[in-house]
């Protein structure tokens, strides 16, 4: 196993970000959330992904987040951070920003406001992998962003020193096949699954992580289900599969992105782990 996939690899749980009424980051409320997923033994924690609303979160509270994150990890995990954003000096200042307070690499994925073609995408994450000061990983998320990062342009980008891996949240399993061809599977390119659907396909393919937004809700069955995979107990995965896609459906299942996020964050309030406030444009769950 390679040195970036021994470090970019493991179960790391996109977390949400819990706030208070007011609409600032819940800081104890990010020491559970850490506890709960380290205890677990998870490879990572990611800050102000997709599942954290951080399209929403003021630069201020965003850097509130990180910190509150780093501190409550205690350099048990890696901690990963995103700083995708549409102004591009934007993103690069909070990678210097986020590299004094601890974060051991950051996460991007493509500007989503302008329709932008193949050539302008590697351009872009080239020029954001030489600006930024820490591990850099690509993030195709195409369900928020409408846009695909390419293969062609994964290919090219792959082999930049400061292009760590790359977080596939595509629900394509095509797409999943013929990327892991191109990149090598276990021992190659590492590849971390951000699709809850696509988790056993791409195992067996040689995914090296899992990004799961229930592993709030299943710490220790995610991990399980990954180390399954790594072991290649295929009975293991299913089993550990169904049981994770059985507590993710009631907030995945008929639900935009934003309604699921806001689903979940009331399970956990359920379980006193943090409120259920979301930030506008996205609405609190109510029963």
């Amino acid at each position: 196993m390679s040195e970036s996939i021994s470090k970019y690899s493991g179960v790391v749980v996109p977390m949400v970000t819990p706030f208070t009424l007011d609409g600032r980051v819940d800081e104890p409320a990010v020491g559970r959330i850490v506890d709960r997923l380290v205890g677990a033994k998870h490879g990572g924690v990611f800050a102000l992904g997709t599942t954290g609303e951080a399209a929403s979160i003021p630069n201020d509270e965003k850097r509130r987040m990180v910190a509150a994150t780093v501190a409550a990890t205690k350099k048990r995990a890696v901690v990963y951070a995103g700083i995708a954003s549409n102004v591009f000096r934007d993103s690069v200042e909070a990678a210097k920003t986020y590299k004094e307070m601890g974060v051991d690499a950051v996460v991007a994925h493509v500007p989503s406001y302008y329709p932008i073609n193949e050539k302008e995408i590697e351009a872009y994450f080239k020029r954001l992998a030489d600006a930024v000061e820490l591990p850099l990983l690509l993030y195709n998320i195409p369900q928020t962003t409408n846009h695909v990062i390419p293969l062609d342009v994964v290919d090219k980008l792959r082999s930049h020193p400061n292009v760590v891996a790359l977080k596939d949240s595509s629900p394509d399993p095509e797409r999943l096949t013929e990327l892991f061809k191109r990149t090598g599977g276990r021992g190659g390119f590492p590849v971390l699954l951000g699709n809850s659907s696509q988790f056993t396909h791409g195992l067996k393919l040689g995914g090296v992580g899992l990004i799961p937004s229930g592993g709030h809700l299943m710490p220790v069955e995610y991990q399980n289900l990954f180390e399954a995979g790594m072991a290649k107990d295929w009975d293991g995965v299913a089993k550990w599969q169904a049981a994770t896609d059985a507590a993710v459906t009631p907030y995945l299942k008929g639900k935009t992105i934003g309604q699921g996020l806001a689903v979940l964050k009331f399970m956990l309030e359920k379980q006193g782990i943090c409120g259920r406030t979301m930030l506008p444009p996205l609405l609190d769950y109510s029963e």
